[in-house]
């Protein structure tokens, strides 16, 4: 009966472990069209921190960590709080090797929360490969995303934060609300 029990209690803790420790890695692409802008201008407000919080809302007060140039690369990284238990960082690197033609960006966010009474964190990391080039016959700039988002096996069974479509497509709701209101170049005269 002892044995029993003991066995039990290792089971679920196995669970409790790898349920918090196991990544399951989930996709989502996205195709956007943005008449008014140039691929120019969207790729600079896009590799542009500042524009962040206005883009994910669980980006709070942040603090620039490091920060790299050279002319056709720029690299920084971002410390960031989601919450009261809850930080982040994001690795940002804007390439405009191929500029005007193509405009290359890499977005890394990973923000943990930790959990009370337990020394566990329960992270959610995001990957985003994104490249802005002209849109041909329209016009304007188009946007090209690859995000690949890891979320633990916890996240997946409590369906938290763990939908990379709907989580792209709020994105992109948002940066067309942006880049309408903001002070983003266009291509009207």
């Amino acid at each position: 009966m002892l044995r029993w029990r003991r066995w039990r209690v290792a089971a679920a803790l196995a669970f409790v472990l790898a349920a918090f420790g196991l990544r399951v890695p989930l996709e989502a692409q996205l195709d956007a069209h943005f008449p008014d802008a140039t691929p120019r201008s969207l790729a600079h407000f896009l590799s542009d921190f500042t524009n962040y919080p206005r883009l994910y809302r669980h980006i709070g007060a942040w603090q620039l960590e490091r920060e790299a140039s050279n002319y056709t690369t720029w690299t920084y990284a971002v410390r960031y709080e989601c919450g009261s238990r809850c930080d982040g960082v994001v690795e940002l690197s804007a390439h405009d090797e191929r500029a005007p033609l193509v405009h290359c960006l890499v977005l890394n966010d990973e923000r943990c929360t930790r959990l009370p009474l337990l020394p566990l964190r329960w992270c959610v990391a995001l990957e985003v490969r994104s490249e802005v080039t002209a849109g041909g016959a329209r016009g304007g700039a188009l946007l090209r995303e690859r995000a690949r988002l890891w979320c633990g096996v916890f996240h997946l069974l409590v369906g938290e934060a763990c939908a990379p479509v709907a989580l792209r497509d709020i994105h992109l709701r948002a940066l067309r609300t942006l880049t309408s209101f903001t002070n983003i170049q266009t291509n009207k005269n």
